[in-house]
């Protein structure tokens, strides 16, 4: 009987040491930190601060976009002289086939599109003093006179002044002088542009700043209110009627 005793009692105590023991393990696991909730959290963390970087990137790039000064316009194309004539008007027509002279396109190869609008304003300029000039002539072929004297001392008539060349015969002395300082002055002072932006080369309207103020606007307005079509077409009138002049 002590025997049986003496068992149950070292069982008895070896029960309550495995209960002592898993009692601790447990209330050890209860305390320890859970790995699997760690490494979420971790992972969570870890995109959020990516994304974070990512936004960030984003609007350094949208930042420094803004920042940037714009890109250059491409440069226009440099055109040559001979290409520059084929976009001016009055370099073609009927009276040469429609075709621009094989002369023409050669003279405008030496030089430059600045030199083109050169030549043509100066061809505008000879065609309009020839108009002038052919108007005049006829004038003075059909006998039509002024009234008058030529000169101060009432000794010329002008009825007495024959047409053409011939006037320099009879007209007193100094005449033709002051006719080369009349249109000296004028085309050094009136024919010339003062704007530095013409419309076209030979446009001498300078603002109509020569006439007075309350016709200036009207004046302007009778060549704003054409077409670019009637206005094409105006300039290459002027222009073959000057070289007819010539």
């Amino acid at each position: 009987l002590r025997n049986t005793y003496n068992q149950n009692l070292v069982q008895i105590s070896i029960m309550k040491s495995v209960a002592v023991v898993l009692a601790l393990l447990g209330s050890a696991a209860a305390f320890a930190p859970a790995k699997a909730p760690r490494a979420a959290f971790s992972r969570a963390l870890r995109a959020e601060e990516e994304a974070a970087a990512e936004v960030a990137a984003e609007e350094a790039v949208e930042e420094a976009a803004e920042e940037a000064p714009p890109a250059p316009a491409p440069a226009p194309k440099v055109l040559t002289g001979a290409e520059y004539l084929k976009t001016m008007s009055g370099g073609d027509g009927p009276e040469t086939g429609g075709k621009i002279p094989a002369t023409a396109l050669w003279i405008a190869d030496i030089g430059t599109p600045k030199t083109m609008d050169f030549m043509r304003a100066a061809e505008i300029k000879h065609g309009r003093i020839a108009q002038i000039a052919v108007v005049g002539y006829l004038i003075g072929a059909s006998n039509v006179r002024w009234a008058g004297f030529v000169d101060l001392e009432h000794t010329l008539k002008f009825s007495d002044v024959p047409g053409g060349f011939a006037a320099f015969d009879v007209l007193p002395p100094g005449y033709f002088a002051w006719l080369v300082i009349g249109l000296g002055g004028i085309d050094f002072h009136m024919a010339r542009d003062y704007t530095g932006n013409p419309e076209f080369p030979g446009d001498i309207r300078n603002g109509c700043t020569h006439l007075p103020e309350n016709a200036r606007s009207g004046v302007l307005q009778m060549w704003d209110n054409l077409s670019e079509e009637e206005k094409i077409s105006k300039r290459t009138i002027e222009i073959n009627n000057g070289r007819a002049a010539q």
